[in-house]
């Protein structure tokens, strides 16, 4: 989905596993990753942040300047 020129898609990250392979994933990523979950969001490239997300917030959505489906496609639900 397209929110203000950029790539918002609702992902899933279930066991600890999900969370190293995303961060991973985000890391290797050469432009911004963002989690945002309403007003509150944070580097999606950071493992505590992405954990800590993982078990405070509802629901997760990774924004991204860029088409970032085919690289997150695993945990976009």
């Amino acid at each position: 989905m397209i929110c203000n020129n950029k790539y918002l898609y609702k992902i899933e990250l279930v066991t600890s596993a999900d969370v190293i392979e995303f961060v991973r994933i985000a890391t290797r990523c050469d432009y911004p990753v963002t989690l945002v979950n309403g007003s509150r969001r944070l580097n999606a490239k950071s493992v505590l942040g992405v954990a800590m997300a993982r078990m405070a917030w509802d629901e997760i959505y990774v924004e991204c300047d860029f088409n970032c489906y085919f690289e997150f496609e695993k945990f976009i639900r």
